[in-house]
């Protein structure tokens, strides 16, 4: 009868039987490394998955969906929007076809944003811009022309709850300087099935919409017209 060989005897003739043997030895490692990069490949992603929301909104004319917006947003610690990407698709079918796509991406600090890039077009008309902020102004290009504007407009970006304290706006794509008012008052926004408290803002003057944003200063509602044609933009449940 065979006596029994305890576990831990195997363990350890299984390691001096890697380490006894130079090729092994660089082969253990080479799999131990290989390993390790895939944990962290995987711990890398959790961490951006976190880091990074996806978003999508509904683009409504009336009761019918007629585009759609995705947009992914990452914000610091505190709250505070740090980077935006939108990409959103619209078009209105009935006596006059129209269509818009968007694809803008912004890096964002300590609220302000510094630095616009990407492509819209805009029924036809084609914009592409790459603006960024500098110590002087925000300077950069619109369809390859050069393009500046004073430091104290900020981008027409309806995601942005700051937009609400800015009476200087610049428009997106186009880079027009856009002067506006702003009167605030309580509602409620319906999301899905739920009724949701939110600050409603009304713009007038150069620019007229409306824009609905929760308690905790995030985005709910954008009201526009198109072609004199009301359109609401709705964050999906």
């Amino acid at each position: 009868m065979k006596t029994p060989i305890n576990d831990r005897s195997m363990i350890l003739a299984g390691y001096l039987a890697i380490f006894a043997n130079p090729g092994r030895v660089m082969r253990f490692y080479k799999h131990c490394g290989l390993l390790l990069l895939g944990l962290l490949f995987i711990l890398v992603n959790q961490v951006n998955a976190e880091l990074y929301q996806n978003q999508f909104a509904s683009i409504m004319m009336g009761k019918k969906k007629i585009g759609q917006v995705h947009f992914m947003t990452k914000h610091d610690d505190n709250g505070v929007l740090q980077e935006l990407s939108t990409r959103s698709s619209l078009s209105i079918l009935g006596i006059e076809v129209y269509h818009h796509t968007m694809h803008v991406h912004e890096i964002w600090k300590d609220g302000e944003m510094q630095h616009l890039w990407g492509n819209t077009d805009d029924h036809g008309d084609i914009y592409e811009i790459d603006l960024e902020r500098n110590s002087e102004n925000y300077s950069g290009t619109l369809n390859n022309s050069l393009v500046t504007l004073p430091h104290n407009a900020f981008p027409a970006a309806v995601w942005h709850y700051a937009i609400t304290q800015h009476p200087l706006l610049f428009s997106i794509p186009g880079l027009k300087l856009v002067n506006i008012e702003v009167v605030k008052s309580m509602d409620k926004v319906k999301i899905g099935e739920k009724l949701v408290s939110a600050e409603k803002f009304v713009f007038t003057g150069d620019w007229e919409f409306t824009l609905w944003f929760d308690q905790q200063q995030q985005f709910l509602k954008w009201a526009y017209k198109v072609k004199g044609k009301g359109v609401d933009v709705v964050l999906d449940p």
